[in-house]
């Protein structure tokens, strides 16, 4: 019987650039940590455990609309990302590992399959110290893989200036 993993990535620190992103159990224990950015080609992300160890990477391989990302377990890839956008909705395809990527970017929610068997799901989360995205996990093993996944899925929606803003700061200029 296999028991899914919860982890917490805090919504905010998804967006920023060069400050490292820590990943949370269910009780706000650090968990992972999380360097890098994305946006460029040979951008990527690497996952750590909380001592520093190297654990796993994705890379960003190509450019534009519809980008593509590398993933690697210790130094061997394992798969490789091409994203495609409908509508409303994400689709995402890991190969090697043969994985769907369903996402509902209105909602903020995604899946991940291996044929009929959820891998990941990741939610949105409003807790008392902040919005959260929420992963659950199905096996241990698929931990890394789903860290640095969920880090490309909201791409377009997370806001991505490190100036919080501020209420009621609306000026009107006139001629």
């Amino acid at each position: 019987m296999t028991s899914v993993v919860q982890l917490y990535i805090k919504e905010q620190l998804m967006a920023s650039r060069g400050v490292p992103i820590i990943v949370c159990n269910a009780t706000k224990q650090p968990q992972y940590l999380v360097t890098g950015r994305r946006g460029l080609r040979q951008d990527s992300f690497t996952l750590y455990t909380v001592a520093g160890q190297y654990i796993a990477e994705i890379r960003q391989t190509t450019l534009g609309i519809f980008p593509r990302f590398d993933i690697f377990v210790g130094k061997q890839k394992v798969g490789a990302v091409k994203k495609m956008y409908g509508v409303w909705h994400q689709f995402q395809f890991v190969s090697d590992l043969n994985w769907i990527v369903m996402g509902d970017l209105i909602n903020h929610h995604y899946k991940v399959y291996h044929r009929t068997e959820t891998i990941l799901t990741m939610d949105k989360a409003i807790l008392s110290d902040g919005d959260y995205y929420q992963l659950q996990i199905t096996h241990e093993s698929d931990v890394p893989v789903c860290i640095l996944l969920s880090l490309i899925f909201d791409h377009w929606v997370v806001r991505r200036d490190k100036k919080p803003q501020k209420g009621g700061s609306f000026k009107a200029a006139y001629n």
